[in-house]
């Protein structure tokens, strides 16, 4: 049956034409020996990225030295590592690679039971490039096991830069930027609203608002029951539903499992702490929604506070019906561009700053640390003019920046641009747009 499916399968890659894609701001390297991984939640553009990467590879091989598997297909399911050698026995009855490497570009990995130790194995070997993709944070170098330690080079692929989005949208913005940008500003404005309120999924951004909503209520679904409920095996589901609309209702806000346990508890449903955390841990494995932590030097204190929580895309806090408003959607937004920029925080660690041991003390949105330095403090406020800008903001940041011993400050506002100083600390108040286009 299997060698029957994977016929069917690897025929019909034989006559696919490969479809079009835009080229996105995301370097993958070819020709290095190393497995590439490229990683991120479902829908964000890591198939298109693998399409691009075969098209350039067609233009220099025959196309039978290029093998792309889709293991979401509905007839590969429930394969294991053995399932993979009848997958290559049967590319070499059906292709006729002209020579070696043969590169295989391998969708949704995950999906296969001990995939890593067969593609430790054929990689050893020397006689294929491989490329891997999956929604599972497994693949990533540091949580991958160890037997591919070494051998593989993450890509982080996110739904849309804003950069990105108003590229698709028709705006140049390289040359002549902030003159160009001057002239444009409204209409920069109006993308960024769109892009703030339908979030930047690749085939949401290209479609008419009018089917926007329900491609992003398909792609909700897909992530609850196919990415989590299935995956992990859920089986209070009731409980993981509420669960999961309690946690999108406070994105940008602070998390706590004991609050979050005591008002499922008020609803009438029965569930332990641990769960909820085990489904914490699942939302992060699948880059659905992220947990930040407070910034110390003391381990006591990241367990004692409160983590915040961000959501992958905007789009989806829409979809599920919760309320929001801009000023928290701007501060998701922000983060995905900081996770964006840090590749998941390989590059730099990311958290919340706050006083220790006062309920309203003074907080920071974001400290970005790199090495044992701390390289930013960013604030973020929907604020168009330097009135509505709270000094309660301000002064966190010069709190901070001080504890810290943080040089550069920045204020991320809506519309509102400009330089201070305050406290012989320097702050900088830059636009939202300016900045994810920075």
């Amino acid at each position: 049956m299997r060698d029957d499916d994977f016929r069917t399968v690897l025929a019909r890659w034989m006559v696919q034409e490969i479809p079009q894609a835009f080229d996105r701001e995301i370097y993958v390297p070819l020709d290095i020996g190393k497995i590439i991984s490229i990683v991120g939640p479902r829908r964000a553009g890591k198939t298109y990225i693998m399409f691009i990467l075969i098209k350039k590879l067609a233009k220099r091989l025959n196309k039978d030295n290029i093998l792309y598997v889709n293991f979401e297909d509905e007839r590969l399911r429930n394969l294991d590592a053995r399932d993979l050698e009848t997958m290559i026995k049967i590319y070499y009855e059906l292709f006729k690679p002209e020579d070696k490497p043969v590169y295989l570009f391998l969708d949704e990995i995950q999906n296969v039971r001990d995939w890593d130790k067969w593609v430790r194995r054929i990689h050893d070997q020397g006689n294929y490039r491989l490329y891997l993709s999956g929604s599972s944070s497994k693949l990533l170098s540091r949580e991958i096991s160890t037997s591919l330690r070494g051998r593989n080079i993450d890509i982080v692929v996110s739904p849309l830069s804003f950069r990105e989005f108003i590229k698709i949208k028709g705006v140049n913005f390289k040359k002549g930027l902030l003159e160009y940008l001057e002239e444009e500003r409204g209409r920069i404005l109006r993308y960024l609203r769109e892009y703030i309120k339908f979030g930047s999924f690749p085939e949401v951004v290209m479609e008419d608002e009018r089917i926007k909503e329900k491609i992003l209520n398909s792609y909700y679904n897909a992530i609850f029951y196919r990415d989590l409920v299935e995956r992990f095996r859920i089986r209070n589901i009731s409980v993981f539903e509420e669960f999961t609309k309690y946690c999108l209702s406070n994105h940008a806000k602070y998390l706590s499992i004991s609050k979050a346990h005591r008002y499922l508890k008020s609803l009438g449903f029965k569930v332990g702490k641990a769960k909820l955390i085990d489904y914490m841990k699942y939302y992060s494995e699948i880059f659905f929604i992220f947990r930040l932590e407070i910034f110390s030097y003391s381990i006591k204190d990241k367990k004692q506070y409160p983590k915040k929580i961000y959501v992958v895309d905007n789009g989806l806090v829409r979809i599920s019906g919760v309320d929001t408003s801009i000023s928290r959607l701007m501060e998701n937004t922000v983060f995905m561009e900081i996770l964006r920029r840090s590749e998941i925080f390989n590059k730099f660690q990311v958290f919340y700053w706050k006083e220790y041991g006062k309920a309203e003390g003074r907080e920071v949105d974001f400290v970005l640390k790199e090495g044992t330095k701390i390289r930013e403090l960013i604030q973020v406020t929907y604020a168009s003019t330097r009135e509505d800008i709270r000094e309660r903001e301000v002064n966190s940041l010069i709190k901070a920046s001080k504890e810290l011993k943080a040089k550069k400050l920045v204020v991320i506002t809506w519309d509102y641009e400009g330089t201070e100083e305050i406290n012989d600390r320097r702050i900088e108040f830059v636009p939202l747009w300016k900045w994810l286009l920075g």
